[in-house]
């Protein structure tokens, strides 16, 4: 029989499909409310996205079976969500799981009041687990709803207690102590072994990885810097990277990297690019450049738009089997790579380290490349033109089977954080090309994702932006902008920057806390408003927005923004002290304010070469900025001398008298000394 409910009007690629489930979705939003008030039925309100493989078994078991989309029909008002498309939904609920369980994930289904408050959840049930507790919850509402009514009201009021924040009052200056002991705690949970965080499953931690980069730079410290290579290398050797084709897998479900959960995700990708990028700066190791080169020509060829913007996730299933797209039986191993099979073979762990179940093998290098080619008595060259082969043969065979799904949605925080990266490996490797595509990629933001009030739309699918952009969509684009007129002098995104910061203190700044809640506004229906500041896989909106101000101060010497910046450093202090891992983007703000900022300001028609020269020279905690022509911003300001490129090393406002070469402005800024 066929059905088709009312996702099918919307635009995100999961909700269309649930969009012929036997089950009566809606998508969250005022008819639900009221249709849930209207015939006094809870709300089920289930969360997830497309390439979520628990999603799939989920709706596969239960929501496309008949006899329990009549449970749900009869008894429910059912909501589905795109945790993507609404994440300050997937925010509030998830934290209502978590009070009840201690922890969460995806498929998340909360049952809710009709107005919205919920009072039980969980995460993926079995068919019959699920056909009970709908009849459980069902008989809950009908007999004892007032005990549900006393659950909604002490989940809500505790989702809504995250949100207070301890304050202290303290100099920036005693950050700085904090450091030694925050290192220690990240090493404790350091795996010696496979790098990372200890234990499984294990996730790409970018932020964490760049603060002890960034750490071991400035403090010129060798154990921390084998941490983070540990980690690059078992990563970039491991079945969460693709060998074939490029690009990282969401995390891995064992401890070594080995087993990925297929889903390949924009966010995680942009990240790692820029941490490889910035390994490969910081190391000169070739593996790092292979990695951004290769996981970008994933990104253009897999996730790119024909605008030039960027798709946002690939499926872990196709054909309804996780992985299938991705691994390899011996048999097809050695069919297509014939003569170099067994040699192959051994390279990438076939029958042995990459040896899965059912016979299948996940790409894998057990061994660095040097110590193979030695075993093997190869040369780098030979080494280098046989993967190369590997790999096209295997990517020509594999594009042959049936592909994973696509989620082909934009959302402007994710794109945000690609034209990051792409900035970021334009410097470091030289590459133009990979500047112009995410100054197109910006461009497109600011051209159809701007709203009438000056603010950004979420999301952009089928030419139409959709849905007020979040704090994060705001944080991470003013990040990208930053990166953009820092490589290029082009003041316009500096511009651009400052009207969508200055937004953001205006439209979601709370002055009781001193953050930013997630949301700009409170009649989204959801119950309640969050102010997100722990930093996962991706950082947090509010320490990226500490960032953006703490920069557009010092560029622009603006005192409120910097008072903000510093605010909330202040306010998150103690809890980055005891718990680095989960608030590494503030630790390495709070590493970079820990002394007097230095900008290195480039004035004069060679400024960008000089720029470019100043970046790659990896300067701790540097800020390096430049202009072609005369400029009203504050460095700039007389300082433009025809027919000469001169250097300004500043420390705060103050700056040192001007010099010509990328050599002594380095001496200057171990002086540090203003005028």
């Amino acid at each position: 029989m066929n059905y088709t409910n009312q996702l099918i009007h919307e635009s995100s690629p999961y909700l269309l499909q649930h969009a012929h489930n036997p089950v009566n979705w809606l998508p969250f939003g005022e008819e639900a409310f009221k249709g849930a008030a209207r015939a006094n039925k809870p709300l089920l309100i289930s969360i997830g996205y497309s390439s979520c493989h628990w999603c799939h078994v989920m709706e596969h078991e239960s929501f496309e079976n008949e006899d329990i989309a009549r449970l749900m029909n009869d008894n429910f008002v059912c909501v589905k969500v795109d945790r993507e498309e609404r994440p300050d939904v997937d925010h509030v609920f998830m934290d209502a799981v978590q009070q009840i369980h201690g922890n969460g994930g995806w498929p998340l289904n909360c049952f809710a009041l009709p107005d919205g408050r919920p009072f039980w959840g969980g995460t993926y049930f079995r068919p019959e687990q699920w056909k009970q507790l709908l009849a459980n919850i069902s008989e809950l509402f009908q007999k004892r709803y007032s005990e549900l009514e006393v659950q909604a009201k002490e989940l809500s009021e505790g989702v809504v207690r995250l949100n207070y924040l301890l304050h202290e009052e303290a100099s920036l200056v005693d950050l700085l102590p904090d450091f030694d002991k925050i290192y220690s705690l990240l090493h404790n949970v350091f795996d010696p072994v496979a790098g990372g965080m200890s234990g499984a499953p294990k996730f790409p931690m970018p932020a964490v990885l760049q603060f002890m980069l960034q750490y071991s730079t400035a403090a010129s410290d060798i154990e921390a810097l084998n941490m983070v290579e540990l980690t690059l290398q078992k990563m970039a050797r491991g079945g969460i990277y693709d060998q074939a084709g490029g690009g990282f897998a969401r995390y891995s479900t064992d401890s070594e990297w080995k087993v990925p959960h297929f889903e390949k995700m924009l966010y995680d990708n942009a990240q790692l690019v820029s941490l490889y990028a910035s390994a490969f700066q910081a190391t000169g190791n070739r593996l790092y450049k292979e990695v951004v080169e290769q996981t970008l020509e994933f990104v253009d060829s897999e996730l790119t738009a024909p605008e030039g913007i960027f798709y946002s996730a690939l499926d872990a299933d196709s054909d309804g089997e996780e992985g299938l797209f991705y691994t390899w039986t011996r048999e097809e191993f050695n069919e297509i790579l014939g003569h170099y099979a067994a040699l192959a073979g051994e390279y990438y762990g076939i029958g042995a380290q990459g040896l899965w179940e059912q016979g299948r093998n996940i790409l894998v290098r057990p061994y660095p490349d040097g110590l193979f080619a030695q075993q093997h008595f190869l040369s780098a060259g030979e080494l280098s033109s046989l993967t190369a082969f590997c790999r096209a043969q295997l990517l020509k065979a594999r594009g042959e089977r049936p592909r994973p799904a696509l989620d082909d949605k934009m959302l402007v925080s994710w794109n945000s954080l690609m034209i990051s990266a792409l900035v970021d490996a334009s410097v470091v490797l030289g590459r133009e090309d990979y500047l112009l595509r995410a100054i197109k990629a910006g461009r497109f933001i600011l051209s159809e994702l701007r709203h009438p009030e000056q603010g950004l739309y979420h999301t952009w699918k089928n030419g139409k932006p959709q849905i007020a952009a979040f704090l994060d969509d705001y944080a991470f684009g003013c990040e990208a902008f930053l990166k953009l007129y820092i490589v290029t002098a082009d003041e316009s995104w500096l511009h651009e920057c400052r009207l969508l910061a200055s937004y953001v203190c205006e439209h979601f700044y709370d002055s009781h806390s001193g953050f930013f809640w997630y949301s700009e506004n409170d009649d989204r229906q959801v119950f309640a408003r969050k102010i997100e500041i722990y930093d996962g896989v991706i950082a947090s909106g509010n320490s990226a927005m500490a960032r953006v101000l703490h920069m557009l101060g010092i560029f622009l010497h603006h005192a409120d923004f910097s008072g903000k910046s510093r605010k909330m450093l202040l306010a998150i202090k103690n809890r980055y002290s005891r718990s680095p891992s989960a608030y590494a983007n503030w630790v390495s703000l709070a590493f970079s304010c820990s002394r007097e900022p230095m900008v290195f300001a480039v004035s004069g028609t060679d400024a960008m070469s000089v720029v470019n020269r100043l970046i790659n020279e990896n300067i701790p905690d540097a800020l390096i900025c430049g202009s072609v022509a005369e400029s009203s911003l504050p460095y700039f300001v007389n300082r433009y001398v025809e027919g000469k490129t001169l250097i300004y090393v500043c420390t705060g406002t103050f700056c040192m008298p001007p010099v010509e070469t990328v050599e002594e402005a380095i001496l200057l800024a171990g002086n540090r000394i203003p005028v």
